[in-house]
């Protein structure tokens, strides 16, 4: 297994020491400390981090300001002390959310979970150009080969997306931002924090809601004009 590169992100040098010290406890784990959420931006530019540990509460920039302002952010896990932002923080598809003081077990219970993203999100097979015709889904342990084309729609089930075609289901073990990443951005558009869908096989537009193959997808208000503009193209 390949080496991890993690950040970890706190503007209180004890609550680094604490996440450095588990850490330290395990193997092929790289370390960088940061405590201002500033420089970590800097540092996310120009680095590659597996996992970054990322505490909320810290001055000139929050956790959450953080990740909405990096466009590709690795697998995150937040350490706070706060239980408020909960709900902000896995709609912007944190991987675990970690209240402080941490124990080592729910500590390890968030890391193995991370372990897992970056083995799928590593051993997924990009397409070889932009737009291509099939993408390739881990499902049960083998990669199963579906064609672009084939595509209805894509759901986001926590930890999990659901792949839906005219004829199959596939359950797989990735983000809803990754996935659509991969596809032809001409051709889908992702419609809702839960929902991406193929443009081609919408059947109606109403209100806040689009069909597709019988099944209701709802529409969110920011994404709404988009769709409709890359409608009437």
């Amino acid at each position: 297994m390949k080496r991890l590169h993690c950040l970890i992100l706190d503007d209180e040098p004890l609550a680094v020491d604490v996440i450095e010290n588990y850490l330290q406890r395990l193997d092929g784990v790289d370390i960088q400390r940061c405590e201002n959420a500033v420089e970590a931006f800097k540092m996310l530019q120009t680095e590659t981090f597996d996992i970054i540990f990322l505490d909320i509460e810290m001055p000139f920039l929050t956790g959450i300001e953080l990740l909405k302002a990096v466009k590709k952010p690795p697998a995150v896990i937040i350490t706070t002390a706060y239980r408020d932002y909960a709900v902000e923080s896995f709609e912007l598809e944190v991987l675990d959310y970690l209240v402080k003081p941490i124990s080592f077990p729910r500590f390890m219970k968030a890391f193995e979970r991370a372990i897992r993203y970056t083995a799928d999100r590593d051993n997924s097979i990009e397409n070889s150009e932009a737009g291509g015709d099939y993408i390739f889904l881990k499902v049960d342990r083998k990669l199963l080969r579906v064609a672009v084309t084939d595509i209805l729609y894509i759901e986001s089930l926590k930890d999990y997306i659901k792949v839906k075609t005219a004829d199959n289901t596939y359950v797989s073990y990735q983000s809803l931002s990754s996935i659509t990443e991969k596809l032809p951005a001409d051709k889908f558009i992702r419609i809702h924090r839960s929902f991406t869908i193929a443009l081609d096989k919408i059947n109606t537009i109403e209100g806040n809601f689009v069909t597709i193959d019988n099944a209701l997808i709802p529409i969110s208000r920011e994404q709404k004009q988009d769709l409709l503009k890359k409608m009437r193209r």
